[in-house]
C-alpha cells in the first residue's frame, strides 16, 4: 500500500531516486485509471448535458497531481543518473515525449549514483 501513495507522500520531493515500480506500477497506473473514470463519466453525461461538476473534478485532479507527477518524473530521471532538467525535453514535438517515455522505462543505475542510494536497497550483479 505504501507504493500506491508514495508519489503523493513525497509530494514536492525533487531529490533522491524513484524506481520504475513507483513511477509506472503505481503512480502512472493510478492516474490512468482515474483519468479513464473521469472520461467515462463525462462521456455518459453527453455533449449536450456536459456537467460543470465533471469539468471541475477533472481540473481539481489535474491540479492535485501536477506537482507529484513532476517530482516523481524528476526522481525517475535521477534513478537513471540523469538530471531532472531532462524533463523539459517533453516540449519538443513528437520526439520529446518519446525520449521521456524511454527514459522512464530504463532500468535504474545499480548502487549509489550522484542523486542518492539505490531505491531497491539491495543490489546485485544478477537481474
Amino acid at each position: 500500500m505504501r507504493w500506491l501513495f508514495s508519489a503523493f507522500l513525497n509530494y514536492a520531493k525533487f531529490s533522491g531516486r524513484a524506481r520504475r515500480r513507483e513511477y509506472w506500477g503505481f503512480f502512472f497506473l493510478q492516474n490512468v485509471v482515474l483519468a479513464l473514470c473521469f472520461m467515462i463519466d463525462i462521456a455518459e453525461s453527453g455533449v449536450n448535458n456536459f456537467q460543470v461538476l465533471d469539468l471541475q473534478a477533472t481540473a481539481v485532479w489535474i491540479a492535485l497531481t501536477v506537482i507529484p507527477a513532476l517530482s516523481v518524473t524528476v526522481r525517475r530521471f535521477h534513478d537513471i543518473n540523469r538530471s531532472g532538467w531532462w524533463w523539459l525535453i517533453i516540449i519538443v514535438p513528437l520526439i520529446g515525449p518519446l525520449i521521456v517515455l524511454i527514459f522512464t522505462l530504463l532500468r535504474g543505475t545499480k548502487g549509489t549514483n550522484r542523486y542518492g542510494c539505490d531505491p531497491k536497497g539491495i543490489f546485485s550483479n544478477s537481474f
